[in-house]
């Protein structure tokens, strides 16, 4: 993994009128432009009702975040738009623009309908799914930097690389993690905890380290950043934490990663 491998994407400006559709395809019962719609009627329902300047914000948001969806669900190559049509993936859908109208920041923008796209892409799973949907209503309440612990925590916990045969390939890749998610909220480890965020699970990092790679101990204490060392404790991701570190990762550095091969 190195930066160089980081896929770039474009997505359509943020406040434009029509759903911009990036693949012509024939789709199933449901056209992407009928989803987006939808989903704007979905938000306009039930949403309550608020003041003339904040109501307009409110639906250009809306409006915002379901064109900003569904150009995702295309680009993970969904044909498929029925699920938009099922109640449970109404709630879910409706959570987060409701949390995207309120909020509204461009990042959370990124990561509401990123896991949006990953519901509707993961409908059959039962565990996935659920573990989505707590996500979405989670995802509003954590800042950058503690997404970025959970993607560290993540990332040195529960991921192995094979291309890693020596203490420098191990070097290399600690500091491509810390220079990606160093900047992390280490002290968030309750909050996250309360959230449903963590697992229990006993780390010392170096000696963890060394073992998964069967490296000295020593070279690894050597090279290891502290940043890395602090993710020692008795703490893994869970489920939920998974959930946002991958999707955390994929939306601020193009880094792809199935979560079915976590998260089963």
């Amino acid at each position: 993994m190195n930066e160089q491998s980081n896929e770039v994407t474009q997505r359509a400006a943020i406040g434009s009128n029509t759903t911009q559709i990036g693949v012509q395809n024939n789709y199933y019962e449901m056209t992407p432009e009928q989803a987006c719609q939808t989903a704007i009627n979905l938000f306009m329902q039930n949403f309550p009702k608020l003041e003339n300047i904040a109501r307009e914000i409110a639906e250009k948001r809306a409006n915002e975040f379901c064109q900003e969806a569904v150009q995702k669900i295309v680009k993970h190559g969904i044909k498929n738009f029925s699920p938009f049509a099922d109640p449970d993936v109404q709630y879910a859908l409706y959570e987060a623009q409701k949390n995207y109208a309120r909020f509204g920041t461009s990042e959370m923008l990124s990561t509401l309908t990123e896991l949006v796209a990953k519901r509707i892409n993961h409908d059959g799973d039962f565990v996935l799914k659920v573990a989505i949907d707590k996500a979405l209503e989670i995802a509003p309440l954590l800042s950058q930097k503690q997404l970025n612990f959970l993607s560290l925590l993540f990332m040195c916990t529960k991921t192995k690389s094979s291309d890693i045969k020596t203490i420098q390939d191990l070097k290399s890749r600690l500091d491509l993690y810390v220079h990606l998610w160093g900047d992390a909220d280490f002290d968030s480890r309750d909050y996250l905890n309360m959230l449903g965020c963590l697992q229990i699970r006993i780390n010392n990092m170096v000696r963890y380290l060394a073992n998964e790679y069967d490296l000295p101990q020593a070279d690894v204490e050597n090279i290891c950043p502290e940043q890395i060392k602090k993710l020692s404790g008795d703490h893994t991701t869970s489920h939920i934490g998974t959930i946002l570190a991958i999707t955390n990762s994929e939306v601020n550095h193009g880094l792809k990663l199935d979560p079915k091969i976590w998260v089963t």
